[in-house]
């Protein structure tokens, strides 16, 4: 059995690096219809201007799905369903019964929920590497309901781990761009935003100028990139390692309330080499709409290889534990 600490990364519902099918509806004045589209919400209160930790993606829409490419060897889905709905999995194109906890090829399971955690279904047991899970709504009876929350990426146990965090604001070791372009400004954190060790919670670096950069070299196996997203930020462009064979990556991290994730995750690869140098260039692609860093994570990490059709938590997904009784590391706090 692996040991060493359990790696994690989150990906709330609000993460732009979600595919969502059909496009969620995003106009502010429009009502929002689950049984139709994707409809995000956030719950929070109080009058707080932060949604971190309050915002869903609802829908009833027989078909509808969500999408997320990582690099690890199990995923948690966090939600809850009424009046019958499933929720279907695919894992890098095969097709899976809904928490069938059944051994499919290669080892993987499907299934294992945990309704204190809200934990649907947990996709474990996969060889370390890149993977794609689609999930897909199987509608219920008239006004069944999916309350999607987040994914939770169960990256491995790490052998070694090291995590180096670079605040927003550090223009020494992120490079902001175009040179000799004033198109960067720092603006206030929210009230009551939670960050890292390390990384200063009163401000972020933003720009709402096309063309707008940001640059970092590196040596590491993997980067975690996270900046507010809100209404007004837009389309951006991900290039990792970029050469004549490769092509920018375009999400839109714009949300449809007024609240802000402040915490939202906007970039990430994994199973980078270790040994060699890579770079990362983000890039806005819209006028007047807003590209945001708040800080920047470079992982050197090294996995234990994992027993095949291992979960996290045990037998199928029945929670998300610490595994082989070693400590549990997030890339984003939970």
């Amino acid at each position: 059995m692996a040991q060493g600490e359990l790696v994690t990364i989150t990906v709330d519902d609000s993460s732009p690096l979600l595919r969502y099918t059909p496009n969620p509806i995003f106009a502010t004045n429009v009502s929002p219809d689950p049984s139709k589209n994707w409809s995000p919400i956030c719950s929070s209160q109080n009058g707080s201007s932060r949604c971190d930790d309050h915002s869903a993606h609802l829908t009833g829409l027989d078909g509808a799905r969500v999408a997320l490419s990582f690099y690890g060897v199990a995923l948690e889905f966090h939600g809850n369903v009424t009046l019958g709905l499933k929720v279907q999995v695919t894992v890098d194109g095969t097709l899976v019964e809904p928490t069938s906890n059944v051994v499919v090829g290669g080892g993987v399971q499907v299934g294992g929920a945990n309704s204190e955690q809200n934990l649907l279904t947990t996709v474990s047991g996969l060889a370390i590497g890149q993977h794609t899970v689609v999930f897909t709504v199987q509608a219920g009876a008239d006004r069944s309901l999916l309350t999607f929350d987040k994914l939770r990426i169960i990256v491995g146990h790490a052998a070694s781990f090291n995590r180096t965090i670079i605040d927003g604001t550090d223009e020494v070791n992120l490079i902001y761009g175009p040179p000799d372009q004033h198109f960067w400004s720092t603006w206030n954190n929210y009230e009551g935003a939670v960050v890292p060790p390390g990384v200063s919670n009163t401000s972020f670096r933003a720009s709402d100028k096309k063309g707008a950069t940001i640059y970092k070299k590196f040596t590491g196996s993997a980067y975690l990139y996270y900046g507010p997203c809100y209404t007004n930020t837009g389309s951006y462009t991900l290039l990792l390692d970029g050469t004549a064979n490769t092509q920018p990556v375009e999400y839109n991290a714009s949300v449809p309330y007024q609240q802000i994730i402040q915490g939202c995750l906007r970039g990430y690869a994994g199973g980078l080499s270790k040994s060699g140098n890579h770079e990362v260039s983000i890039t806005n692609n819209q006028e007047q709409s807003w590209l945001t860093m708040n800080w920047l994570e470079i992982w050197d990490l090294e996995l234990v290889q994992e027993q095949q059709a291992q979960t996290a938590g045990g037998g199928g997904g029945g929670g998300s534990g610490n595994g082989a009784g070693g400590s549990t590391r997030s890339g984003y706090f939970e």
